[in-house]
This record gives structure tokens, sequence and C-alpha cells, in this order.
């Protein structure tokens, strides 16, 4: 494992979780988006489910979405996924 991808690890869960135990759950977002758009989507949704168990169940009228955390760390993946074309350059540029 490289030390990049350490340091994306380390500082996305320690993100997510200050931000349970603070109690900010846009911190936790942030840490789950941060995995996830650094192409780690496997950490990202554990973290976010993780994260989901630990807050319980979303009161008011999100009550019905059980897994908001992880939904987030889905649809991050996805829109890497779909999006990094645009803006990740995989291709060499041309020189003169």
């Amino acid at each position: 494992m490289s030390r990049s991808s350490q340091l994306i690890y380390a500082l996305s869960f320690v993100i997510a979780a200050s931000g349970f135990f603070l109690p900010f759950w846009p911190l936790c977002i942030a840490g789950i988006l941060i995995a996830a758009l650094s192409g780690r989507w496997i950490f990202a949704i554990f973290t976010g489910l993780l994260i989901d168990l630990a807050w319980g169940v979303p009161q008011g009228m999100l009550h019905y979405v059980y897994v908001p955390f992880m939904l987030v760390a889905i649809v991050a993946a996805l829109v890497r996924y779909f999006f990094a074309g645009y803006f990740l350059d995989r291709s060499p540029s041309d020189t003169l």
C-alpha cells in the first residue's frame, strides 16, 4: 500500500469519526466523500455503513432512509466512476 493511500485512509476515517464524536454530521459526510472520490469506494461504503450503525435510524422525515451515509458513499463512488474521464486526464498530452 502506498503512502498516499495510507494517508487518504487515515485522514478520511479520522474526519468521519470526529464528525461522529463531536456530533457534527457534515464532517462524517466529508470523510466519506474524501474516501469515495479518491477511488477508495469499498472503504467509503464500509465507513458509511459503520457510521450508519453508530448513529442509528434518522429522526423525522428521513426515518425511511435507514442508511443515509452509505447512500452518500455509493452515490459519490458512482459519480467518480462516471465522471472520472472528464476530470482526470489519463491520456498523455500532445506535444509539438
